[in-house]
């Protein structure tokens, strides 16, 4: 199938994909969430194929980014413009798909559901302005659907829970020996407590108890009221490594780069990618996450508040900004596995300083 065929596909299911958004967002007010859910389940369903195909062969290995591990792509923060300064195609990881899953659980309390109906609103609205005001740039698909890597990243994720542990446990066991957080500090392997994160902007010189107890008053967590501390601290725990080891597989199995925005979620990965061993690929991917994050955060927003969002995109494609920043890094003899931040943030940094100068230049050349 011809790159021609698959952008119009894309283009299709686009536009498509808006209509059946806008039809959901009149509904969920008539309809129960899950209904909804199921409407849009059944469009992504229905082009299961035509995303296997685009994922498959549109794009060379790793020349593609995905915005995951985020429930929000804000264009109304310019969120959008970092995002597609690096790579050639660039997908949102359409969240809402993923709400399936939640809602059939039996074990939401009414918190959590009411919680998730307003999320699964807002997203709608986000994922109607992307088509809007990205088309033909920044493409939603629900790439976890066409994903078989979904029950390994559990196993790992569980294997990696319990590793921290000084015993050898499973869930029966640690639900049995464990329930409340002192518990569960006492059990964990020495240093281990200072690994663990819970929140974002994290002060990692508190105690497990004292970010624990924040992470409870700042987190609507989709258990039953009667779950005790342990169980709390399984979920936590557990949902960060199953999040950062489906990131990783995910990106392997489609040739993606991870684009992630959210700290505890990039930290997690990062912590995790040793379990993979010595891999060229996976390494070079990693770089590629890691710079993508880095610039996500030091990304100056005032410097674009006057340039059209695809005027951007035209030039940042046009200067291969990407080759730029991973050819001075080259340069420097920096890796994933031999990493200075201070020196990736120096190269990501000159190569948008040349940039701009290059983009202002031509702006105003006759």
């Amino acid at each position: 199938m011809s790159n021609n065929i698959l952008i119009d596909e894309l283009h299709r299911i686009q536009i498509e994909y808006k209509s059946v958004l806008e039809t959901a967002l009149t509904n969920i007010y008539k309809k129960e969430s899950s209904a909804v859910i199921d409407e849009i389940g059944v469009f992504w369903e229905r082009n299961k194929k035509v995303v296997q195909c685009i994922l498959r062969y549109l794009f060379p290995p790793y020349e593609g980014y995905v915005f995951t591990s985020a429930t929000i792509l804000d264009l109304d923060d310019s969120e959008h413009y970092p995002f597609i300064s690096l790579g050639k195609f660039h997908f949102w990881d359409d969240p809402i798909y993923k709400y399936v899953t939640m809602l059939q659980s039996t074990e939401i309390n009414k918190e959590f559901d009411q919680k998730m109906r307003k999320q699964i609103i807002s997203t709608i609205g986000d994922n109607i302005k992307i088509v809007d005001q990205a088309f033909g740039v920044i493409y939603i698909l629900p790439i976890r659907l066409v994903t078989e890597s979904n029950q390994l990243a559990h196993k790992a994720a569980t294997q990696a829970f319990f590793s921290l542990f000084k015993d050898e446990l499973d869930f029966t066991t640690y639900k049995n020996n464990f329930k409340t957080i002192n518990d569960v500090k006492n059990g964990l392997l020495a240093g281990v407590e200072k690994s663990i994160i819970l929140t974002e902007a994290e002060e990692t010189t508190l105690d497990l108890e004292t970010r624990f107890k924040n992470y409870k008053e700042t987190t609507v967590i989709p258990l039953s009221p009667e779950a005790t501390d342990a169980e709390i601290f399984w979920f936590a725990v557990y949902s960060y490594l199953l999040q950062a080891f489906d990131t990783i597989l995910v990106s392997i199995e489609h040739k993606l780069v991870p684009y992630i925005r959210y700290e505890v979620a990039f930290k997690y990965l990062v912590k995790i990618s040793g379990n993979f061993g010595d891999n060229e690929e996976l390494s070079d991917m990693l770089l590629k996450c890691v710079v993508a994050h880095l610039l996500h955060h030091t990304f100056d927003k005032q410097i674009i508040e006057d340039i059209d969002f695809k005027e951007y995109y035209r030039s940042v494609q046009s200067y291969d900004i990407e080759n730029k920043i991973f050819g001075g890094l080259k340069q420097k003899k920096l890796n994933f596995a031999d990493l200075s931040l201070r020196d990736l943030t120096v190269v990501i940094d000159n190569a948008f300083e040349c940039f701009f100068t290059w983009f202002h230049k031509g702006r105003i050349t006759p």
